[in-house]
């Protein structure tokens, strides 16, 4: 039986969610960009949850203690909403409703793993904003290339003794449940059957560090973004709206703009274009001429890019045209 799995598959990452524990087509599945799922949470303003949290945790306790179906319902409801804010939250929501279901249909289980799931829900509202600053400390003593340097596997070792980190403020490593199965065809991978959140995090972390991938904070958003492709990136291309440019597209055209704002062939050509789209205005050329302009326009300043001609008789040219 299993109620979440979690794997990596080049530049991306697989969620796959059960709530029934089977083996058969999971309830849900999501895939995202490598790192997305980490740095999503190290985002999320966990403050807004507490209030959620500790009504899940005390409509669970009533389930357990006093048998309240009721109380087990509004816990189920009010995680169904918080599965909705965050990836790692669906895992909690299997496990409550694995346990739930259990409980309707008669079907005992131990004592150690209800007292064990009811302790984590009552320790949410002040773990999860503990995590995320486990995280952050994480990225800027070993994968921030800004700060740390290139080399993970070097800064890791430095601050760890063993799976204990030397730095109280950085996350602990435990023992995780990995297997190692096909996950696409012609495809094996490492595969997460996380029990907990921190399960996830662990593994995304030190997956990091077993790949040489670091982290650096956009040059555009100002958010964190793995290197994947070249160490030297400075826009990321994390998830945005419908219909937005990502980072590295709006970088590539801020750093296009830049280039032509400082280079006077293109300068020359693009005051003299404009001069010449206004005169259709005016009625002095119409648009045949116009375009029948800029064709000989954009050849001759091929020729001045490729130094056929020079500076001045492109000018030269451009005035008497």
């Amino acid at each position: 039986m299993w109620y979440a799995k979690m794997y990596f598959s080049e530049k991306k990452e697989v969620f796959q969610f059960d709530g029934y524990g089977g083996q058969g087509v999971p309830s849900t599945c999501r895939e995202l960009p490598f790192l997305e799922s980490l740095l999503s949470f190290l985002e999320m303003d966990c403050g807004e949850l507490t209030l959620a949290l500790r009504r899940v945790a005390e409509n669970w306790e009533r389930l357990l203690q006093e048998d309240d179906r009721e109380a087990g319902t509004a816990a189920m409801m009010e995680l169904g909403q918080l599965k909705s804010r965050h990836i790692y939250l669906e895992l909690l929501y299997v496990r409550c409703y694995d346990r739930f279901s259990r409980m309707g249909a008669g079907i005992r289980v131990s004592k150690q793993e209800d007292r064990e799931l009811l302790e984590e829900l009552r320790g949410l509202p002040e773990q999860l904003p503990l995590y995320q600053r486990q995280i952050q400390r994480f990225f800027d003593l070993v994968l921030d290339v800004d700060q740390a340097g290139r080399d993970p596997q070097k800064q890791a070792s430095a601050y760890y003794l063993y799976d204990a980190p030397k730095d109280p403020s950085l996350f602990s490593f435990r023992p995780i449940p990995l297997s190692f199965e096909p996950v696409e065809p012609g495809r094996c991978s490492p595969v997460l059957y996380p029990l907990r959140i921190s399960d996830m995090i662990d593994y995304s972390l030190r997956s990091c560090v077993e790949r040489g991938i670091t982290v650096r904070r956009c040059k555009n958003c100002g958010r964190w973004f793995p290197q994947t492709g070249r160490v030297s990136a400075e826009y990321c291309e994390r998830p945005v709206a419908p219909g937005q440019q990502t980072c590295r597209e709006a970088g590539a055209f801020q750093q296009w703009t830049k280039k032509q704002s400082d280079d006077p062939v293109f300068k020359a050509y693009r005051r003299e274009y404009k001069k010449r789209f206004a005169w259709i205005r005016a009625g002095r050329i119409t648009d045949e001429q116009f375009y029948a302009w800029s064709e000989q326009a954009r050849e001759m300043k091929k020729k001045c890019d490729r130094e056929v001609i020079t500076l001045d008789e492109f000018q030269d040219w451009l005035a008497k045209s």
